[in-house]
């Protein structure tokens, strides 16, 4: 009981920030709608909401819109300097259209309009496709049935019934009570449906073990009660066998139904992404896994419970990287009344998780420890940290010009707050003429020193000419426009950066005001690289990929972790470019060496972003990167679900041009 009170004590407390931000974001409209601004946008939106509508008109508008935005924001030289890049653009054959600015803000107005336009293919075509499949395999999915709602079974059974692809199996386990109890209504069931198979569970809770004792497809999935397969579900999953018959894992993507029966919540997964595993069971909904696989690595291990599915999917992939991504949601996810009982279940399978992960931990040989993240709903997710194998000296390299109070802020902080004590810093200082921030440069605490660098501004040549004189092991990377938050951010970076596949390591960075700036790097949206989840504030509910540590393409050199012997290894930064896209190509020559790059959220910083460099950003440096990347920038990213934005930089949807109007 006293963990149930604190379950509701921290339920409690969130509910309260809740209600205080609702709070101050109505004042806060409440100003904004009185400001002479607004009224004269509401008396325009008409006007603007016609010209959207039209594809030659919509150009114009937005092009000049855009103009007015840029002016108010950097006056006429903003607007000339983003002319000549969208001329850039038009020379070199890219997409140089001005997007919209203004799309439906809030990821469920978004979801509505991508649900409109991602609807249930033609069952026609969808037979078409089946005839022409060449071993179209069995498969058996999986499920467990306690007795609580009969109805809620007949209902998955029905999800079943209605798929296109009709080579399946559900083989359901029951407790021995539950048969004899329903045994009638069962019995009816297995008359009328030969596809379904009824086992005894070997205890009073049903497991997916029993279930899968009855199992003969080559293929098993997972299905729970009363959740929802759209029609297509198991078509889309086996038409991609057909293409990639090796794959011995093929999963998707997948969404909520709301208590009021309305598609929300939507998760839209990367591809394989191992290290994001030990966070979240993502595989598990909706997913094949090959029969003779799960064999293979032992089939479940029934003493984990509801923890079955994820010790096994743990188990699976360690034995295979044939893992195959279809980004279409083809599970909905059931939302179900929050009780005493659903928050008991909860609970319980959280800790069988988390016995799960530890399992997993000991059998590859790493010492750690996993808690469960405070998420409301939505899907179990954990916080897998590793404990460090030793404790190297960390350099950390600050480039600086003429920025006394952001550098003394950044190092104070770090002083201040960090609880792991082996670290240098070097500041190198990029021709200061201030004396302001020569003084400090001078006065320097201990554990600090100032190298010079005399020459014109070269980020890359910077950072390189730092490691020359740097002493640790690891390095790590920081702007001097940075505070330091979180006491263990060193530790939670060094915990990855010593393990030996991976090559760097990224923060979290925030805003002032809370809202991310940086949670990894996404490359390819607009033909160059943006930081992930920008601008958006932090999950309290479902989960998000912000909150888990996971593969990135890149991260930001804004606050970069890695080994020497990985920077030495790739020649450093490319001096080549000077301003942008050198952290980004520096990450993605590391993983072009077979090493990963990692992001973690527990590791915390603000990013006072812009403060002392200003936002460069020419397009020179921007050439040589879409030039030396152009595959991976028209292939996409790997860690970036193709049903998101290519053109913003805020992990919202993919939409429809003619959709960039909002839905009242």
């Amino acid at each position: 009981m006293s963990d149930l009170r604190e379950e509701v004590d921290v339920l409690g407390r969130v509910v309260d920030e809740q209600e205080q931000t609702i709070a101050a974001l109505r004042d806060e409209l409440d100003r904004h709608e009185a400001a002479l601004g607004w009224r004269l946008q509401s008396r325009l939106e008409p006007v603007g909401n016609r010209m959207r509508k039209l594809p030659v008109v919509r150009q114009i508008y937005r092009t000049l819109h855009r103009a007015l935005e840029l002016w108010v924001d950097d006056g006429f030289a903003g607007v000339f300097r983003q002319a000549g890049v969208k001329f850039g653009l038009l020379l070199r054959g890219d997409r140089f259209l001005v997007e919209s600015a203004r799309r439906p803000r809030s990821l469920e107005e978004q979801y509505e309009i991508w649900i409109r336009h991602h609807g249930t293919p033609n069952r026609r075509d969808v037979a078409q496709a089946i005839a022409g499949f060449n071993t179209p395999p069995l498969v058996s999915v999986l499920t467990v049935f306690d007795g609580d709602d009969f109805a809620r079974f007949v209902a998955g059974l029905a999800t079943l019934q209605a798929q296109f692809y009709e080579r399946w199996e559900l083989c359901a386990s029951v407790p021995p009570a539950t048969r004899t109890a329903l045994q009638t209504d069962l019995d009816d069931l297995l008359t009328r449906e030969p596809r379904l198979h009824i086992v005894l569970s070997a205890g009073d809770r049903p497991t997916l073990a029993d279930a899968y004792r009855v199992a003969a497809g080559d293929f098993v999935a997972f299905l729970q009660t009363d959740d929802e397969l759209p029609p297509q579900a198991l078509f889309e999953l086996v038409h991609r066998l057909q293409r990639e018959p090796n794959a011995d894992v093929v999963y998707s993507d997948e969404d909520v139904i709301s208590v009021g029966g309305r598609r929300a919540e939507p998760l839209f997964k990367p591809d394989w992404s191992p290290v994001l595993l030990l966070s979240i069971n993502y595989l598990e909904r909706f997913a094949l896994l090959r029969r003779q696989l799960v064999d293979n690595v032992g089939g479940f291990s029934a003493e984990f419970g509801p923890g079955q599915s994820y010790d096994l999917v743990l188990r699976l992939t360690e034995k295979t990287d044939r893992i195959v991504h279809v980004p279409k949601v083809l599970y909905h996810r059931r939302s179900r009344p929050t009780t005493l009982a659903s928050t008991m279940s909860r609970r319980a399978a959280i800790d069988d998780d988390r016995c799960a992960l530890m399992s997993t931990l000991a059998r590859r040989g790493l010492r750690g420890h996993v808690s469960a993240l405070s998420l409301r709903r939505g899907a179990r997710c954990y916080a897998t940290r590793f404990e460090l194998a030793d404790r190297p000296l960390v350099s950390i390299i600050i480039p600086t010009r003429n920025n006394r109070p952001l550098l003394q802020n950044a190092i104070e902080s770090i002083r201040r707050v960090t609880e792991y004590e082996r670290y240098e810093i070097l500041v190198i200082d990029n021709g200061s003429t201030s004396p302001d921030a020569i003084e400090y440069l001078a006065s320097l605490p201990p554990g600090c020193q100032c190298v010079p660098w005399n020459e014109p501004f070269n980020y890359s040549a910077i950072n390189n000419f730092g490691v020359r004189h740097a002493q640790g092991e690891q390095l790590l990377f920081l702007n001097d426009d940075v505070e330091v938050i979180s006491p263990d951010w060193l530790t939670a970076m060094l915990e990855h950066a010593q393990r030996p596949e991976v090559g760097a390591v990224g923060a979290r960075l925030l805003y002032a005001d809370g809202r991310i700036q940086h949670a990894g790097v996404v490359v390819g949206v607009n033909r160059g690289a943006v930081n992930a989840f920008r601008r958006r504030t932090a999950e309290s509910g479902s989960p998000s990929l912000a909150e888990l540590v996971r593969e990135v393409s890149a991260v930001t050199g804004a606050c970069m972790m890695m080994r020497r012997e990985v920077f030495e290894r790739v020649n450093g930064f490319d001096e080549g470019l000077p301003v942008i896209f050198n952290d980004v190509d520096l990450c993605l020559r590391i993983r072009q060496n077979g090493y990963t790059v990692l992001y973690t959220p527990h590791a915390r910083l603000y990013h006072y972003e812009g403060s002392s460099r200003g936002r460069r950003n020419p397009n020179e440096d921007r050439q040589i990167f879409q030039e030396r990347w152009a595959q991976l920038l028209t292939h996409g990213d790997p860690y970036y679900n193709p049903n998101l934005t290519d053109t913003h930089d805020d992990w919202s949807l993919r939409l429809d041009d003619r959709d960039d109007v909002p839905v009242r």
